[in-house]
């Protein structure tokens, strides 16, 4: 029994998503609940990964979701509904991190917390460190990259959602996402050295 690659697998799901788009626009509630299923625990890791506080990235996520509902009759036919929906993910977060971070909330400790572990998500931080410690704390620091660069790196390398997906959902060139992309590695892979002297350095 021959198992379905990757491509075949994104197709299939595509397929089925527009399938379940179109049967809300009949008014199936059914429908609606299960792309909430599909796309819930992303929105969630995504919103805590930018910085958003577990109960805050649960309010984004709602947003997010009445969104989608409420200007679903303006997604046009063909188009793809992920970056579509990553689109309105993405403003809507970063409207509530510029609340929270006018007002001194922002939590990028959130990251780490029980509530929303990383380890989690769809994607993964590799970054080439085994020492899992110090990535957690790397992902701490994460305030070194610009708006894009986070972004860009929660999306593509936390979330693994393609190159060409994020930048229909940040309306950027894929060439532009892999720049920011590798920005941000570069950056947090020295915020790791700075870590790992840090510690060279302490057991002395």
């Amino acid at each position: 029994m021959s198992v379905p690659d990757a491509p075949s697998m994104e197709i299939s799901l595509a397929r089925r998503i527009e399938g379940l788009v179109e049967r809300i626009r009949t008014g199936d509630a059914d429908a609606f609940e299960e792309i909430i299923r599909l796309h819930e625990r992303r929105v969630l890791t995504m919103s805590v990964q930018m910085g958003l506080s577990p109960a805050d990235a649960q309010d984004a996520c709602q947003e997010v979701f009445l969104r989608v509902f409420r200007y679903l009759s303006s997604f046009q036919p063909g188009k793809v509904f992920e970056a579509w929906l990553w689109r309105i993910a993405v403003n809507v977060i970063y409207d509530s991190l510029r609340k929270r971070r006018d007002r001194g909330e922002v939590a990028w400790e959130a990251v780490l917390s029980n509530e929303a572990d990383p380890s989690t998500s769809s994607g993964s931080l590799q970054l080439h460190v085994e020492n899992a410690d110090l990535c957690a704390r790397a992902l701490r620091r994460m305030d070194v990259l610009t708006w894009q660069e986070r972004m860009v790196f929660v999306l593509r390398d936390l979330q693994d959602i393609s190159t060409w997906k994020v930048a229909r959902a940040l309306k950027i060139s894929p060439i532009t996402v892999r720049r920011h992309s590798a920005s941000a590695r570069q950056k947090l892979k020295q915020v790791l050295q700075e870590l790992g002297g840090q510690d060279e350095k302490e057991s002395v």
